[in-house]
This record gives C-alpha cells, structure tokens and sequence, in this order.
C-alpha cells in the first residue's frame, strides 16, 4: 500500500483540564465546579472531577455522596499508587470523582515533589475532561494546579472582599506563571517588588515589572510580554442579587486589563438562588434537582460561553428579568 492509500488516522482529542479557583473561600466555587462538571458529562463526555481543596473538602456533598469511601489523601500518603484507584462513581452517567481529603492537616500544604507527582498523575487521568475545584487562598499549590489547566475559571462575589481577593489571586497567578518560566535570579528582586509593592515602591503593575525586566534583557521582557498575551482566565459572576451586579465582570475585566495586562474573559454571571442552598441540604445536584431554577439556567448559558468563547448571551439578562417579576 502507497503513502497516499494509507488511511488517516486523526489523533486522539486531547485531554481538557478545567481549574476553579478565585482565591477567596465561600464564593460558590464548588458549586460551579460540580455544575460545570454535571453539564459536561450529560453531554455525552466523560469527566472526572476531583476536590483540590486539600483542606477543606466538601465537592461529595454537591454531588450527593455523603461518606466517599477513598479521598486523595490516600494516594499522599501512599496508600494507593495511582489516581485511577480514587474514582469514585457519582449519580451521575460519565461523571466520576475523586473527593478531597478534610481530615489530616498536613495534607493541606503538601511539599513541592509531592505536588508534582499529583500534577503528574492528574495529567495523566483517561478522560475528556478533568475539573479541578481549588482551595481558597494563594498558595504556591493552590496557583500551580490553576496554572496547569487549559481553562482557568474564577468565581467571583459581588462583595468587595471577593472582588479583591479575585484580583489578587490573578495578580499571583501570573506572576507565579511568569516566576516560572524565568527561574532566574537576576529577575528575584524585581519579582519580589512586584509581589510587596507598598507606597511609592516603582513595580506596581505588571506594565512596571516589564519596563525593569527589559532594561536587563529585552528579549527576556518580550517573552513574559508573550506569557501574559496567552493568559486569559475566565471569570463568572455568582450570587447575583441586583441587577447592576451584572455590569461587575466588565468592572473587573477593565481593571485587570488596566493594571496587569490580563484579559479576562466575562463568561457569564448566575444569580443569588434558594435553591442552591435547598439542593446542598438535600445532597443532591443542583441542576439535575433544580433544572429550571435561574441559577441552573444561567448555568447553563455560562457553560456555552465557556467552551465556545461566544460573547456573553442576552438570555442570561432575559432569565434575570423573568427571576425579578416573579419576586
């Protein structure tokens, strides 16, 4: 058989790893995690999730597990040697998970190569997809896991300490992502400056670090100029109450834009619903307990922003609206 009558055989599609985070705890990260996954695997794909707060965990209870016979402490602490032995089945079809560990204080600040050995086998998980629910907090951890993904998704509070927690966590994040890919000490100092920027110190936005990084070494400043070009987090409105709150994601996005050269992607917003925290007593999903409710429908809109990246739908605003005149 020729070159031209060998049949074509397409590569296997790669693997999608999804990460939500957004530093602050209580923001709802969870629960955008579990619906995020939800959709996904009734989508016909095969997902597993995993609970990445390794400190406080609590993805089972949105997934309607109440007692997960194995966490990822189990693989930490060498009980088991592969991630694959953690899957656990959910109620829902395609949909697995491995639960976090809530139990050992350790595990919640693991040392680096344990940290690369997770990467490592969370990397290597048959799947189409992996979600990742982070942790609160910017810890080294907690920034690499979120740095490793191919969708970085923040969840965000209209309350201003939510809102300066998001902020700083992109900040962190793309220094960390930029630490990382110089590992060199000649930048340490400009690095640490742009980390304990106070008063009239000179690196306060990323605009800054890149004006002292090239007065050393131009070609250097254009290759972290092309590392923040890439970064494109995506961020998500939760918890809705009014409607100028919907206008807080461009907010953000301007800021971040303005100050770190990041541009975030608006991908969506959900609003405040009682049947979220109905269906977390209930230990069940909420949008398979509560399909129709705004926040399940908004949910829905914010899932199909996030993987076609079409701007953000005016069906959201229309969800929005019926929610108000049904109040």
């Amino acid at each position: 058989m020729s070159n031209i009558d060998t049949p074509i055989i397409p590569d296997e599609p790669r693997k999608q790893i999804w990460a939500v985070g957004g530093g602050k705890g209580g923001t709802g990260k969870t629960v955008v995690s579990a619906s995020i996954g939800i959709l996904l695997a009734k989508a016909g794909n095969r997902v597993i999730i995993i609970d990445a707060d390794l400190g406080g965990a609590n993805l089972h209870t949105c997934l309607g597990i109440r007692h997960p016979s194995t966490t990822i402490a189990d693989f930490l602490l060498k009980k088991v040697t592969s991630l694959d032995e953690l899957l656990l089945e959910t109620p829902i079809k395609n949909l697995r998970l491995i639960s976090g560990a809530n139990d050992f204080l350790t595990i919640a600040n693991i040392p680096f190569a344990q940290k690369q050995k997770l990467i490592r086998y969370i990397r290597n998980l048959n799947s189409d997809y992996v979600i990742l629910d982070l942790g609160a907090g910017t810890s080294f951890n907690v920034l690499d896991l979120f740095l490793i993904s191919d969708s970085n998704i923040l969840v965000v509070m209209p309350e201003p300490t939510s809102v300066e927690n998001v902020y700083r966590f992109i900040k962190c994040a793309i220094l960390r992502r930029l630490n990382n890919a110089l590992n060199n000490s000649r930048f340490q100092d400009i690095f640490r400056l742009a980390t304990e920027a106070r008063g009239n110190e000179s690196v306060k936005t990323l605009y800054d670090l890149l004006e002292r990084v090239k007065q050393i070494d131009s070609s250097v400043a254009a290759d972290l100029k092309k590392k923040i070009n890439t970064f494109s987090p995506k961020l998500i409105v939760n918890q809705v109450r009014e409607n100028d709150n919907i206008s807080l994601g461009s907010s953000i996005k301007d800021i971040t834009k303005k100050y770190l050269g990041v541009d975030l992607d608006y991908s969506g917003y959900i609003p405040y619903d009682e049947k979220v925290s109905e269906s977390i007593k209930r230990f069940k999903p909420l949008v398979t307990e509560y399909p129709n409710c705004s926040a399940s429908l908004c949910m829905n809109l914010t899932m199909k922003k996030l993987l076609n990246g079409s701007k953000l739908s005016d069906g959201q605003e229309e969800v929005e609206e019926s929610r108000n005149e049904e109040a």
